[in-house]
């Protein structure tokens, strides 16, 4: 596996400053991935250096189809779910954290450096350009650097990092740390969260081994906003939205389903996918050989498609007076 991995890094040009951008993928998330490739690329970004690993067939094309590296590990993911979470922690979120473990070890165990990000991740600044900000000498100095989660909860503390958006430097500390969270496979299945399993060994590998660990403020670092600000912290929202912001990504975490990060992303204003590329009419596109990149232009709006769904959630300036329903019991209205 490493040795294909290494073969398609370098045949796609992917590791940039020995860096990979990492996320993994099944087709039942796809959406939410290709809205990724179709919003930062409507924003200008260069999106050469990501590197999806697809976990069935239909999303490694899709992928290809979008014109973004993909890897398809049939031996380790193949026998992964294809369809989507319905709820945080069901039995199909629970394999999936699996996957994100394998990926980041991959790449790590090859010596480069990993921004691993979940699919239900927006850009608006390139957020490389921070974590190798070498005037910043503050953040070079951590083996890993995490978003916050924003929970309280006993199982995440005392960290509270966030797994699904986080930049690790390839060394042997950060290596030996997920070869642990793989011999802790069970235990990821078990509490059907990996990022339970992930804070405990980043405490324990932290006390052992010295690994420098760096859990960004939820409150004071206004850079990785994400689900946490979305339903509790509306004034960083309305700095996000007025475009005021020194956001570099905005993750729709703290949601419940792919079906209400859909709605929230497109009333935000960050949605790019264009319904042809969605569910069913999406699968159809899939049939026969696709060619590298062939489905950019049919898949990728320019121009965000709005869609305004509740008026006491976050949205774009554009559902001020739409009328929408409230989504919660007594929610107060954000405009």
């Amino acid at each position: 596996i490493l040795n294909e991995l290494k073969e398609l890094l370098a045949k796609r040009g992917v590791v940039r400053n020995n860096t990979v951008i990492v996320m993994t993928v099944n087709s039942g998330q796809s959406d939410l991935l290709g809205n990724f490739i179709c919003q930062a690329r409507s924003k200008g970004f260069d999106i050469g250096n990501v590197l999806v690993f697809s976990t069935d067939e239909e999303t490694h094309k899709l992928v290809q189809g979008l014109g973004v590296a993909s890897y398809y590990d049939h031996k380790n993911l193949g026998d992964m779910p294809k369809g989507e979470a319905k709820v945080y922690g069901d039995p199909v979120f629970a394999r999936m954290m699996l996957a994100k473990v394998y990926c980041v070890l991959y790449v790590a165990l090859l010596g480069h450096d990993v921004l691993f990000s979940d699919v239900d991740v927006v850009w608006l600044k390139n957020p490389l350009d921070f974590f190798h900000d070498k005037s910043n000498t503050e953040i070079q100095k951590y083996d890993i650097l995490a978003q916050h989660d924003g929970s309280a909860q006993p199982r995440y503390n005392p960290l509270s990092a966030n797994s699904g958006f986080y930049y690790v430097r390839a060394n042997k500390k950060s290596q030996y740390l997920f070869t642990s969270l793989i011999y802790d496979g069970a235990l990821v299945r078990k509490t059907k969260s990996h990022q339970q399993v992930l804070v405990q060994l980043l405490l324990e590998h932290q006390s052992m081994f010295g690994l420098k660990v760096k859990v960004f403020d939820k409150l004071l670092t206004k850079e990785f906003p994400g689900g946490f600000h979305y339903h509790q912290d509306w004034n960083t929202m309305r700095q996000l939205l007025s475009g005021n912001s020194p956001a570099y990504i905005f993750h729709m975490s703290w949601t419940e389903n792919k079906v209400n990060k859909l709605k929230f992303l497109q009333q935000l204003g960050f949605w790019h996918l264009n319904d042809v590329c969605m569910d069913e009419q999406g699968q159809k596109l899939l049939e026969g050989d696709i060619l590298d990149g062939s489905l950019s232009e049919r898949c990728c709006s320019k121009e965000a498609i709005v869609t305004c769904h509740f008026s006491d959630k976050p949205s774009s300036e554009k559902c001020k007076d739409s009328g929408a329903p409230n989504i919660d019991n007594r929610g107060k209205v954000f405009w």
